[in-house]
């Protein structure tokens, strides 16, 4: 099997040493940096700034490219752009991540799970617990919250709550394991009989955990990372290593990522 050669570049004239998140898609790109608010990648290859329609003072916490919309997670709630500016959602308190399956559209935030109903966004469970990201299954919903995970069946419409002692940031599936950053920066591994064991990877604080088609990735303080399966050990091989990475977007063959200090890097895959 031909084993896929890594080029790695800087992406040119990147308007920030600081990115904090980024999102592309076939037709566009947007980079937000640190205290420096949300660009835009022209076809021309120039960025501009693309703030016109959000608040004064908006903080990004996560951008979506979700078939060919872009959604911008922030303190003010969740935004979508269309025709050169961002609008408001229903959504109006802080949001962490927004996800779709199908028709349907699910928003995690400070207060709750919020989904969107026909045209209007509505508060549905959780009113008064922080969520922090979420994942769709055919028969799950799967919520990481402020004191652990949350587990909705959809065939029962039951809820479940797994309490962890610690909140839970970010989540992702691998090769059937539930995935789940906790608050300090360690991440916790699902056994497939509904416990969990948390794993430390010395000397790296995790931020994130992304999914790009079959690959599950995670940003650190020590770079990007990927997930493989030794035998029945979870381990962490090296993509790009040095420097905190704070969140990573793919489109096609090439991978965008965001990282403290070093602007947006490119990692561009090849078969040999």
């Amino acid at each position: 099997m031909a084993t896929p050669n890594k080029i790695i570049s800087d992406e040119t004239n990147c308007p920030s040493p600081d990115i904090l998140a980024v999102s592309v898609n076939k037709d566009m790109m947007f980079a937000a940096a640190f205290g420096k608010g949300i660009y835009h990648k022209g076809r021309d290859g120039s960025w501009t700034q693309a703030d016109h329609g959000l608040p004064d003072g908006t903080i990004v916490n996560r951008m979506q490219s979700i078939d060919g919309s872009v959604y911008v997670c922030t303190n003010m709630g969740l935004f979508y752009y269309d025709a050169n500016q961002w609008y408001a959602t229903d959504v109006t308190v802080p949001c962490y991540q927004v996800k779709r399956q199908g028709v349907f559209f699910a928003a995690a935030t400070e207060y709750g799970l919020w989904c969107k109903i026909g045209t209007r966004w509505e508060n549905t469970a959780y009113p008064n617990t922080a969520i922090y990201d979420l994942l769709l299954t055919p028969q799950y919903y799967i919520l990481a919250t402020s004191l652990g995970l949350s587990l909705y069946d959809r065939y029962t419409a039951d809820w479940a709550e797994i309490p962890l002692d610690t909140a839970i940031m970010s989540l992702s599936v691998y090769r059937g394991y539930l995935l789940g950053v906790t608050l300090d920066g360690d991440m916790i591994q699902g056994n497939k009989r509904g416990g969990f064991t948390k794993v430390s990877f010395e000397g790296k604080i995790l931020y994130s955990l992304k999914m790009s088609g079959t690959s599950v990735y995670a940003c650190t303080s020590q770079g990007l990372y990927r997930f493989e399966m030794v035998g029945a050990r979870l381990i962490l091989r090296s993509m790009l290593a040095g420097y905190p990475v704070t969140d990573v977007a793919s489109f096609q063959e090439t991978m965008y990522i965001a990282a403290l200090n070093r602007g947006l890097k490119k990692i561009e895959c090849r078969e040999n």
